[in-house]
């Protein structure tokens, strides 16, 4: 339900955000592969991997949101939204494998004790990496939240845990200049725990976005109580919500009069509109059903006084 105005501003917003990740992030691949190179820091190359893998991911995140911002069409009434939920999906599996590929390659090291030859270089890659890798997580969580993006969000969490990796390595490079070799190959374990972790909290999520989860209990709660309150309304018959990628559709299904004109029931359905619109973030669709609320007595005052009878019972459950 945004216009194109938005669309557009929405847009310019990823791309300038995604455009500065990438040249961010080929700048820190650079650095710290040179830096862990020449030092032999286990830490450092699997940091500089890590950032290799930002670039590919963030190309993908690229991609999948281009594509997700489709207008919908014959083929795809709902929109393309949910492309954007595959590509965050395709993300985690990626952070999963860099984690257990940077796990394998330091448990090597631990074992082998190979010597580090920490210089100044390798402490500035180290300190630089985090400081960039911790803005690029504060302004990409920034947007992902004003654009309510799961794709952005992961990307988000994949430079944070880049910090993290980053930080790891630098205690590692501190351990080896007080001749603690084996330290760097273990900060290289850590990190592979920390991508793995975050990957696999991405994974998680992506996944209930891919098969229609609900919103929260307690937000459709709050909109079924809002509902009730309106008079025309007798009871809820049911109602559906799900999360498509970055927006929310939702069905409802309300009992009425069943002598209501026409005119009447349209005012009933903008009201539930209104409330579901007030409530819901990012809402994109919401469908109004009204049922008619009969009895078996076909008598019209006993319909009525049945239908207002159900309705009260109705609200001293909620």
């Amino acid at each position: 339900m945004k216009d194109q105005k938005s669309h557009r501003s929405e847009k310019q917003q990823m791309n300038q955000v995604l455009l500065i990740t990438v040249l961010l992030n080929l700048f820190l691949v650079i650095l710290k592969v040179l830096a862990g190179t020449l030092s032999n820091s286990k830490g450092l190359i699997a940091d500089g991997y890590h950032s290799a893998s930002d670039v590919i991911t963030t190309l993908g995140v690229i991609v999948g949101m281009y594509l997700a911002k489709k207008p919908r069409d014959e083929e795809h009434p709902y929109g393309h939204e949910k492309i954007e939920t595959v590509a965050a999906f395709l993300l985690a599996i990626i952070l999963l494998f860099v984690g257990f590929r940077t796990g394998i390659q330091s448990l090597k090291a631990v074992f082998k004790n190979e010597v580090v030859v920490v210089g100044k270089l390798a402490y500035f890659s180290a300190i630089i990496s985090i400081a960039l890798k911790e803005l690029q997580y504060q302004i990409t969580m920034g947007v992902s939240k004003k654009l309510n993006s799961n794709a952005l969000k992961a990307d988000a969490w994949h430079h944070r845990s880049d910090a993290l990796s980053s930080i790891a390595a630098l205690i590692g490079l501190v351990g080896a200049s007080f001749g603690f070799m084996r330290v760097d190959a273990i900060m290289g374990v850590a990190v592979s725990v920390i991508v793995a972790k975050v990957g696999w909290n991405i994974f998680k999520e992506s996944f209930h976005g891919l098969i229609d989860v609900s919103i929260k209990q307690e937000e459709l709660e709050k909109i079924k109580k809002q509902i009730l309150q309106l008079a025309a309304v007798y009871h809820i018959n049911d109602i559906r919500t799900r999360i498509h990628g970055s927006v929310v559709y939702v069905d409802v299904r309300v009992c009425v009069d069943p002598y209501m004109e026409i005119h009447e029931g349209h005012q009933v359905a903008d009201q539930i509109e209104a409330i579901v619109k007030e409530e819901i973030q990012h809402l994109e669709d919401v469908i109004v059903h009204l049922d008619p609320c009969f009895s078996s007595n076909e008598n019209h005052d006993s319909q009525e006084t049945e239908c207002k009878i159900r309705a009260k019972i109705i609200h001293k459950n909620q």
